[in-house]
């Protein structure tokens, strides 16, 4: 029996021969999609399934059966969300917006373009990228915002010119030809629609060749070559219905009405326009419907039939108040909604443009602070020379408490100039992950201590889970405990209490909880919210640099954890970080 990777390896197999055979057989691209379908239900594999649904949806979309196209979307988008699948939300909603565009609910099918263009940017897939942009140019078409479908279908051009899909990039030229076609430009036109037929026959992409066969059966119509306009449409009616392309089947058979009409061979155009009406009237295709009435209306009052031409002219403007009404209406929010996305985007480019200038100012400063402090060392290791040695031959207790005072301070400008060090040290180390044995690290930092007065009287209480299996970075971990406990005997109480400093590491779930508790001096709370800047200090009267929470802050967010104080004046101080196991 196969397992289960040979099964879905098989299923894989199958929807690629699919959608590959999409355009050249369709009928048998459902049969194989119907087959991934009915293996990914018996060996239970939810992804499987949805992209055989998603599959199903698109090639019952091309024949025009919305209804369960629809349906096997919503069940595929269902599952697609319960496994967080954005690339398969996308997918599918990229089909539900076709479904909606073409029963004409334009702006429902925009909201869920929209939302395709958004993920798949995420990912940089410039495939689907093409795709989105050329159906927002057919969007804009339909709002008679031709300058705007140029741009998109540009924009389709380009994106997929990035992945040399010369389908993608000829899909973009048919409609692109039709815009300038209408703008007179007749050679331009052409050479975009023949280049289009070029790429298409080159590709054997015959369901997108009978679009491009339209393309030019509409310049040829235009530019009166009625044969050539005959021949390429008959060519592209016939694929659309070999291909069960119901859309296509009805716009070939109104290009070719609207032919014959222009040639007043009313005859082969009203056979061509019914055709054309009965497939919008069945598949519910408004566009058709009210362009091909408009004709019929046409037709009959030049034979002078005035009770069909009345008829036609009523279905005409009855069906074009429906589409006006809520045209009207879908602009204007489809519009917004545009704009909005576009704003959307506009900032996010802003603020990546600005979270690189200031990354890169960061690393400039890390840069500065360290030359400078290295530079600093010596003259510092200097001076504290010539402290000792003035210690040594002062003998007048005045001058030795002058002497006192000034290795104070350069005692403290030398540890301040230690941790700028160690700090952008930090930011620049290599990732090098390691197992972290907490009762350790907590005892080599402990004991690193020993030369606060303090030390002796404070009672360490730990409490570590045992077999913590947690890798990290430990010089960032090792710097988390030093700061925390160093803190924590730097600003203990001996006066009234009998001091304690307990370090409990719990392991939960998803993350590492690391909990040190003093019941030293405490934090004033109006000093809280601060004690994580740079620089800031809540107490004067214990010496320090004011950096040393900020390179605990700095280290916690090098590990995607976080960091709370819990504080009372002169009951003591607690900090809470949690480590998560996966670094984000």
């Amino acid at each position: 029996m196969q397992n289960n990777d040979t099964v879905k390896a098989e299923v894989d197999k199958l929807l690629k021969k699919a959608h590959e055979l999409r355009i050249k057989n369709l009928s048998k691209s459902v049969e194989l999609a119907e087959a991934a379908l009915t293996i990914s239900k018996k060996i239970g594999s939810k992804q499987l399934i949805a992209q055989s649904l998603n599959q199903l949806s698109l090639f019952q979309m091309i024949f025009g059966n919305y209804p369960l196209s629809k349906e096997y979307s919503d069940k595929a988008l269902k599952i697609f969300k319960k496994l967080k699948d954005l690339k398969g939300i996308a997918d599918t909603k990229y089909n539900i917006a076709s479904i909606f565009y073409k029963t004409n609910r334009l702006f429902e099918g925009l909201q869920y373009l929209l939302d395709c263009l958004m993920i798949y940017r995420q990912f940089e897939d410039h495939h689907n990228e093409a795709r989105v942009f050329k159906f927002m140019g057919v969007i804009y078409e339909y709002f008679g915002d031709e300058s705007s479908a140029i741009s998109a279908y540009e924009n389709s051009i380009k994106a997929s010119l990035k992945i040399k899909d010369t389908n993608l990039e000829s899909n973009a030229y048919n409609p692109l030809s039709g815009i300038y076609l209408n703008r007179g430009k007749h050679k331009l036109a052409m050479q975009i629609i023949e280049k289009s037929i070029h790429l298409k026959e080159e590709s054997e992409d015959i369901r997108g060749l009978a679009f491009a066969l339209y393309g030019r059966g509409k310049i040829h119509t235009k530019l009166g070559n009625y044969v050539e306009a005959e021949r390429d449409l008959v060519r592209s009616l016939e694929i659309h219905r070999e291909m069960r392309e119901c859309v296509g089947e009805g716009m070939s058979c109104h290009k070719l009405g609207a032919m014959f009409q222009q040639m007043k061979d009313y005859k082969n155009a009203k056979e061509y326009l019914q055709l054309a009406l009965d497939i919008a009237e069945e598949y519910d295709i408004i566009f058709i419907q009210f362009r091909v009435s408009f004709i019929l209306y046409e037709i009959n009052k030049d034979e002078g039939n005035a009770e069909e031409a009345l008829y036609y002219l009523e279905k005409y403007m009855a069906t074009k108040e429906s589409v006006i009404n809520t045209h009207t209406f879908d602009v204007i929010k489809s519009y917004q909604a545009i704009a909005k996305v576009e704003t959307l985007e506009r900032e996010t480019k802003l603020h990546k443009e600005k979270a690189e200038i200031i990354e890169q100012k960061n690393t400039e400063l890390d840069y500065f602070f360290y030359r400078i402090s290295h530079d600093l060392q010596g003259p510092i290791a200097s001076l504290k020379g010539l402290n000792n040695l003035a210690s040594i031959d002062i003998r007048d207790e005045v001058s030795k408490n002058y002497v006192g005072m000034y290795k104070k301070q350069v005692d403290r400008i030398n540890n301040i100039i230690t941790e700028l060090i160690n700090l952008t040290k930090m930011n620049h180390l290599e990732v090098i992950k390691q197992p972290i044995d907490f009762n350790l690290m907590v005892d080599d930092c402990y004991h690193s201590l020993t030369q606060y007065p303090n030390f002796n009287k404070i009672e360490l209480i730990k409490s570590i889970d045992e077999h913590i299996e947690f890798c990290s970075e430990w010089p960032i971990v090792n710097t988390i405990f030093q700061n925390l406990i160093e803190n924590s005997i730097k600003y203990s109480s001996t006066k009234e209490r009998e001091p304690y400093l307990k370090v409990s590491v719990k392991k939960r779930k998803k993350y590492i909880k690391i909990i040190v508790e003093d019941n030293g001096m405490g934090i004033d709370p109006e000093h809280q919210e601060k004690v994580f800047d740079m620089f800031y200090r809540a107490n004067d009267t214990i010496e320090g640099t004011g950096l040393g929470l900020y390179i605990l802050k700095r280290a916690v967010e090098r590990l995607s954890g976080q960091v709370k104080l819990e504080s009372n004046l002169k009951l003591g101080s607690t900090f809470t970080v949690m480590l998560p196991f996966e670094l984000k």
